[in-house]
């Protein structure tokens, strides 16, 4: 008999992009037996965020600060009749473009990239699969660092 189980089955992609450059990443979801996912159809959910975390006190706490991600799934009904999925004066990607072919498109514009801070960052990218009876599935699929490199024309002030 097993010992242990392990149900993080999210994979590790570390994302290196620049300050002030447009963000664009696509990702194909495929179940196990390889087919793409209905992701449009099946009204799957994309929640990203990049946060600054900092271990105080001898790792015993984190301190953690949003620095970019999607609007809540609660704001996001309000961000979709939007352009831009900035809600709250926070920076935010838009709205994630899903469809049946299992692809999923996470963007910012140029404007908001150029006012998140070069650094270091940890993020992670997760969907809500609804489901009738009210137990909804909620998965991360990637997480790493998010690395926004210093960039040195300036488009906006």
């Amino acid at each position: 008999m097993a010992s242990s189980v392990n149900l993080d089955t999210s994979d590790i992609l570390n994302i290196t992009c620049r300050k002030g450059d447009t963000f664009s990443i696509t990702l194909t979801l495929k179940d196990s037996s390889g087919t793409a996912l209905t992701l449009s159809t099946s009204s799957y959910d994309f929640l990203m965020q990049v946060k600054f975390e900092k271990i105080i006190k001898r790792g015993r706490n984190i301190e953690s600060s949003l620095i970019l991600g999607t609007a809540s799934a609660a704001k996001k009904n309000q961000a979709r009749s939007k352009d831009q999925a900035n809600v709250s004066g926070e920076l935010n990607f838009e709205v994630p473009t899903v469809d049946d072919s299992g692809n999923v498109t996470i963007e910012a514009s140029a404007e908001t990239m150029s006012k998140v801070p070069s650094g270091n960052y940890s993020y992670d990218l997760q969907y809500i699969l609804p489901n009738s009876s009210g137990l909804d599935t909620h998965k991360t699929v990637l997480r790493g660092t998010f690395t926004v490199n210093p960039d040195v024309t300036e488009a906006f002030e």
